[in-house]
């Protein structure tokens, strides 16, 4: 242990400090602060038998994708060796030195939670939807708490290192689609199993576009709307945690969707059909989602081809949120603003094989303008925390080469 009475004289240590920053500054590598680090490259449904040969070639992140259907296919009854294949799957991963992701799989929901009377969402004209309705019934929440337990208790949630949330009954953070709008079921309605997280519907029995209310409360319910999807995220965060999770959540926010001038322009309206059914107003969902550090702002469409596939400036933070030129950005570099702007890491995927002619084109371009450069061009660009390519079966199938991939991490481009 130093002597406490023995250290150096003062001049001395000034002398020698002075002596230090003359070199380092002759060197010309203190003045500049540290690059941040890139992000980690990653793929979506990653194939166990491959996680060895991607973990060399730079991948360093997986994910696995739980199905609710196949976990519990009838009320009480779990398929052990189905969740013992995905904790196999965990460990490859794991054992390759790799990070582990995990969907969820709540909106794969089993045919008898679907066959549950009441257990669909339902829009302003009553017809029902596909998903199974996470969002305004507690009985359903609760039926899903069960799965997510046994879940917890199949799997080692201590070594995930990171779970994706959704609405629950779709694979993102969104309502049914259809241009219409999903709150009109009972519990939407006020009723008895309405979670006694959410505020009640501030206009029960109004349905957009009808007339007869403000302005004012006209965008008190659409802010109700979105808040519903918050809080849909929020019952995921709650109850992972009880189970002991205690790593990073990816929230998956798809596109530009609805900006702050087209959704006053839909208040005024008074709501017609239109992007905003789907909750995809992304500035009014991330101002109320709290701001934790373990929430990600999860850009699941990067590289869609919104905004010329443009990517952040450093001079984007300076953007007001509402100013005309933001709503010319891609949804990466929307996205990855408002994350800023309300303190959250950002990371993201590229749009799947499969979804579009046009997506498809841009899929297996393999040029600088194809989708997996203009992906890490973006991830990079605006400082991910990590990037997912979709699919890993699509880098093995002949659809994507895998080494076009590393390749691209490897150059940095």
């Amino acid at each position: 242990m130093a002597d406490p009475g023995r250290g150096p004289r003062a001049p001395a240590l000034l002398s020698v400090a002075l002596v230090v920053l003359v070199v380092l500054t002759a060197c010309g590598g203190a003045a500049e602060p540290a690059p941040p680090p890139g992000p980690a490259f990653g793929t979506l449904v990653s194939l166990a038998e491959h996680a060895r040969e991607e973990a060399d070639a730079g991948v360093s992140a997986g994910m696995v994708e739980l199905s609710w259907r196949r976990a519990q296919p009838a009320a009480g009854a779990f398929d052990d060796a189905y969740l013992r294949s995905v904790r196999r799957d965990i460990e490859a991963l794991r054992a390759a030195g790799r990070t582990v992701t995990l969907g969820l799989g709540l909106h794969d929901a089993p045919p008898w939670v679907i066959a549950i009377p009441g257990s669909r969402f339902v829009d302003q004209t009553g017809e029902e939807s596909d998903e199974v309705n996470l969002v305004f019934d507690q009985r359903l929440r609760n039926i899903a708490e069960h799965y997510l337990a046994r879940l917890a208790a199949a799997l080692d949630l201590g070594e995930v290192d990171a779970v994706r949330l959704t609405s629950g009954g779709l694979p993102e953070v969104l309502y049914p689609g259809g241009e219409r709008y999903w709150a009109f079921d009972p519990n939407a309605q006020g009723g008895p199993d309405r979670p006694a997280s959410m505020p009640p519907n501030p206009l029960p029995g109004w349905r957009p576009g009808e007339g007869g209310v403000s302005r004012q409360e006209v965008r008190a319910w659409a802010d109700w709307y979105v808040g519903a999807l918050v809080d849909v995220v929020e019952w995921q965060i709650a109850t992972l945690s009880a189970l002991g999770f205690r790593h990073t959540y990816q929230v998956l926010t798809p596109g530009v969707g609805v900006g702050p001038a087209a959704y006053d322009a839909a208040v005024r309206r008074g709501l017609p059909p239109g992007l905003l059914g789907s909750g995809a107003a992304w500035r009014v969902f991330y101002e109320r989602l709290p701001r934790r550090d373990d929430l990600v702002a999860y850009v699941s469409s990067v590289a869609d081809g919104s905004g010329r596939n443009d990517s952040c400036e450093p001079g984007d933070a300076a953007v007001p949120l509402d100013a005309p030129q933001a709503a010319t950005w891609s949804a990466t570099r929307w996205v990855s603003r408002l994350a800023r702007e309300y303190g959250h890491p950002v990371a993201g995927e590229n749009p799947g094989w499969n979804q579009s002619a046009r997506l498809d084109e841009s899929y297996v371009d393999l040029s600088d303008d194809g989708m997996l450069a203009a992906a890490l061009r973006q991830a990079r660009g605006c400082g991910f925390r990590s990037f997912y390519w979709a699919h890993d079966e699509q880098l093995w199938d002949g659809t994507v080469p895998f080494d076009a991939y590393a390749e691209r991490i490897a150059r940095g481009s």
